[in-house]
């Protein structure tokens, strides 16, 4: 039987604890699961490619089936260079859900029946969103709530103003 190999695409900027629940239950469930950070020049993110890949690292190297891969292009295509059948998304409230819907109905087509495999976020990490942690931390608040500890000491160290 092949392999189940799923893709979690995002921006992950920065990633939170609601992609690591997403990425840690996946795992249960899949072989592989490849974190690919897409690639998009229209996308204005705060941390560079390098650094979102780096904090991924450090998420992933305590799984043995999760990789970490950028990719630019369509997820789609990104996907079947991989032989993944599957996508994960995660869902915090009824607006993700209308949003990923139309997503994964159009993976589906050009992906050529790759199909989306919806985790609905638990309670304690629906709030949370790369977004609103990005303007915890342009205003300098504290984001340990919201990130893994590695991350948080990390932006500790290297990004907010002393």
């Amino acid at each position: 039987m092949a392999d189940k190999i799923a893709i979690f695409p995002g921006s992950f900027d920065p990633i939170t604890l609601g992609h690591v629940d997403i990425i840690r239950r996946g795992a249960l469930i899949f072989d592989k699961i490849y974190l690919a950070v897409g690639e998009n020049a229209n996308k204005n993110t705060l941390f560079t490619l390098e650094q979102r890949l780096k904090w991924l690292y450090d998420v992933a190297k305590e799984m043995d089936n999760v990789n970490v891969l950028s990719y630019k292009g369509l997820t789609a295509h990104f996907a079947k260079e991989f032989n993944a059948k599957y996508l994960l998304r995660g869902l915090r409230n009824a607006s993700d859900f209308d949003y990923e819907k139309t997503i994964s109905q159009l993976n589906h087509i050009v992906g050529e029946g790759l199909e989306t495999v919806f985790f609905i976020s638990h309670p304690a990490f629906s709030h949370i969103s790369s977004s609103i942690v990005r303007e915890i931390i342009k205003g300098q608040g504290d984001v340990s709530p919201f990130v893994p500890e590695k991350i948080h000491m990390d932006l500790k160290n290297n990004y907010y103003k002393n």
